[in-house]
């Protein structure tokens, strides 16, 4: 089983750059929306909203 982090999360949206050739990088950092918005890094502790992202597939 995974640990519980914020890249695992449903709530979590990974943020990306993208490049002049129009490839995409995705960067270590984005933000939750549960319950409002805030910055978090992906490797960050989950806190109690966490829910797994498989749930909903």
């Amino acid at each position: 089983m995974e640990p519980k982090t914020c890249s695992n999360c449903k709530h979590f949206r990974l943020h990306y750059i993208k490049y002049s050739r129009g490839n995409y990088s995705a960067l270590r950092y984005g933000h939750c929306v549960k319950p409002r918005l805030k910055k978090r890094e992906a490797q960050n502790k989950a806190c109690q909203y966490w829910q797994d992202k498989k749930d909903d597939f």
